[in-house]
């Protein structure tokens, strides 16, 4: 088979979650597939990485200053049709093969409209009732996120398949020795931070962990800082305002993104790892963070008890005080701490990017004619 896949995502100096699920997806493949033949689109110069892969991937750069997807993308397929195409997001072109394949990470435009640009919004939600209604098949992130799309936009669900993301072997426990040398840098201490790793805008639930923060301060005498790591997403300023409000602002620090190289360490080093977000997709920062062997607090909605289980502390988005006490649990009770230590990692292991490729390749191959 001739397989078509959307590279562009994976082609990012500062990427997110879906940004390296299109990374390790890519990559995977090439270990998993040295049959079927792969066409990579691209709109900018791939990045060396990408000459490494099997010589069954091709390459193919089609510049286009607007809409690449919908417009230059869209003529590619039609005047050089492949058997599959491979979407790693939901936006699929209004023309498009017939065997396509698109991805949905969440639908959060959906559940939380007011966080999103008018534009933006529009534009998701149009492309996504669009693209789960004409593509042959679906991949979900998680099992939340499948049945979001199929409550949400009528999907027959026997339609979608959850390839869960995976986590890289660059995470795992590191000693003080190898961590602290790179916490000296962002001026913090080994098992002496909460830290939080997303994007700052509202349904992380920023304001709501910082409300919390100042509980653990106030009422238990927690001597930890809070580290925020993470760019500036839509509505960033009303929270950056809350924080910069904050009584225990002296002892919260803003990182903004940081090296990949340094995120491992930054798991390593921190007491917990919390995500009290209202939504999430899949949430990647908690599963990297029990490879690590870092305890974790996370939201009990959505798709976090479905990545944690039973290995991380699940705490109410929408209580500052089930969000403290859950934290306050995992900051001063060292028997807590762990059993989720040693269970984060054992669950951590469920989940490799060779899993998901091997998932996502069956999509595929179910569509051979």
């Amino acid at each position: 088979m001739r397989i078509g896949i959307e590279a562009e995502r994976a082609n990012v100096p500062n990427p997110t979650g879906v940004e390296r699920y299109a990374t390790e997806l890519i990559r995977n493949l090439g270990n998993l597939d040295q049959s079927n033949q792969y066409v990579l689109y691209f709109r900018t110069e791939p990045q060396p990485w990408f000459r490494e892969l099997p010589a069954n991937f091709s390459m193919r750069v089609i510049p286009f200053p607007k809409f690449w997807t919908q417009t230059r993308l869209a003529w590619e397929l039609l005047i050089d049709p492949v058997d599959v195409f491979v979407l790693l997001i939901q936006a699929l072109p209004f023309v498009h093969p017939r065997n396509s394949i698109i991805t949905v990470h969440d639908v959060a435009y959906e559940m939380f409209p007011e966080a999103f640009a008018p534009f933006m919004r529009f534009y998701l939600k149009l492309t996504t009732r669009w693209g789960v209604r004409r593509a042959k098949r679906i991949i979900a992130v998680s099992d939340s996120t499948k049945s979001d799309v199929s409550r949400i936009y009528g999907t027959n669900p026997q339609k979608i398949t959850t390839a869960h993301l995976g986590v890289d072997p660059i995470y795992h426990p590191r000693a003080y020795g190898e961590v602290q040398p790179s916490l000296d840098k962002y001026g913090i201490t080994f098992k002496k931070y909460i830290l939080f790793v997303g994007t700052m805008q509202p349904r992380k639930n920023i304001v709501g962990l910082v409300e919390a923060y100042e509980k653990l301060r106030r009422d238990s005498h927690v001597e930890e800082k809070l580290v925020l790591v993470g760019g500036k997403g839509w509505l960033w300023e009303p929270i950056l305002r809350r924080i910069e409000a904050s009584p225990a602002r002296d002892s919260i620090k803003i990182l903004n993104y940081v090296k990949m190289e340094d995120l491992p360490l930054l798991y390593n080093g921190a007491a917990v790892l919390t995500l009290p977000a209202l939504y999430e997709g899949f949430g990647l920062p908690p599963l990297e963070a029990m490879a690590s062997g870092t305890p974790v607090v996370v939201s009990d909605v959505s798709s976090m008890p479905e990545v944690v289980g039973d290995a991380g502390g699940l705490v109410d988005p929408n209580s500052p005080d089930s969000i403290a006490a859950g934290l306050l649990s995992a900051l001063t009770d060292p028997e807590r701490q762990r059993s989720m230590v040693e269970k984060g990692l054992a669950r951590a292991k469920k989940f490799t990017w060779e899993n998901t490729a091997r998932t996502v390749l069956e999509v595929i191959q179910s569509l051979r004619q």
